[in-house]
């Protein structure tokens, strides 16, 4: 059997005066690799590291990498990118977004990857979710979640904490519905009661539906501030913006706000008084509203919201390698 390998050298480097957390997700785009089923990713410090891809678009795979120690403060960190014609992808180091495999989630290592990751395969929700307030849920490799009667939704059990991005990936708009940090009340989140939420007045309606004696408006028609969280929802006249994309928001621990493709913060963010220090993650609705999400992750959020640069170096190509079974 006849296999060739490319090795090619990266260096990451943190600008920052802080260093990334340990267990940091890192951001890699590379022109869509020659071998893409057989790509690993090789620390000399760390060893294999896992490794998801999210897309390829106009001849650029991006990539999420788990970096597995701390990148120090204006220091780098060095990993090679192997690919090897002969391996497949295995959905433990290399894995894919679920919506790219040719069975839904077959080769999605996201849980590898992320510190919190579903992508909804199957017919039934994992167990490591719960309910507020029995919303209709509906999963087909992918969840809907819909507001039966009243406001509801689902939380993670785990909480979760900050400095963080969370995100989500939706083939359609939503209204009066979004994705979501909250903190317990009277012993279980409840999103309805109000949270931080970026875009339009429209998308702030979410939080007038019931009765809210946390929460109080602030920073004009953009911002709406209520003391049980963070997170995002879109009404109508900005639902658009998601289509088909990836949507984030993000605490830096003192400020709150939104991303879009991972570029630098737009203007919806805030400084805020965050009032707690972990949080639960919720898809939650209006009564009478749903929302569709195929995967929902949550990754570190990078030292002053600065990803570490990634460079390449030239790429090492080995001879052809003869394997010979002998009988």
């Amino acid at each position: 059997m006849t296999t060739k390998f490319i090795r090619t050298p990266i260096t990451l480097s943190n600008t920052q005066p802080q260093p990334t957390p340990a267990n940091f997700q890192q951001l890699i785009q590379v022109s869509t690799p020659q071998y893409l089923n057989g790509v690993r990713f090789w620390s000399p410090t760390d060893g294999y590291l896992p490794a998801w891809l999210e897309n390829i678009s106009n001849g650029t795979a991006t990539i999420w990498v788990k970096i597995p120690s701390s990148i120090p403060a204006n220091g780098t960190y060095q990993l090679y990118m192997i690919q090897d014609s002969i391996l497949q992808m295995d959905g433990v180091y290399w894995g894919e977004a679920p919506q790219l495999s040719p069975t839904y989630g077959q080769y999605d290592n996201g849980a590898n990857v992320f510190g919190a990751y579903d992508n909804f395969a199957g017919t039934s929700l994992s167990s490591q979710w719960a309910s507020v307030n029995s919303p209709t849920i509906s999963i087909n490799n992918g969840i809907t979640v819909a507001g039966n009667g009243q406001a509801g939704g689902i939380y993670l059990k785990t909480k979760y904490s900050f400095p963080a991005v969370l995100e989500a990936y939706s083939g359609s708009t939503w209204s009066y519905a979004g994705f979501m940090f909250v903190n317990d009340i009277n012993g279980a989140p409840y999103s309805y009661n109000g949270w931080w939420t970026v875009g339009s007045s429209s998308g702030e309606a979410y939080n007038g539906m019931v009765a809210d004696p946390w929460g109080t408006n602030t920073g004009g028609s953009a911002f709406l501030y209520a003391i049980n969280g963070i997170g995002y929802s879109f009404g109508s006249s900005v639902s658009s913006i998601i289509l088909n994309n990836i949507v984030s928001i993000y605490s830096s621990g003192s400020t709150v706000g939104q991303l879009i493709n991972y570029g630098s913060t737009n203007s919806q963010s805030i400084s805020a008084s965050l009032p707690s220090t972990t949080y639960n993650i919720e898809i939650g609705v209006a009564n009478g509203e749903t929302i569709t999400l195929h995967w929902i992750r949550y990754r570190a959020y990078p030292p002053n919201g600065v990803m570490p640069t990634a460079s390449f170096g030239a790429p090492q190509y080995s001879g052809e390698l003869i394997t010979v079974t002998v009988p």
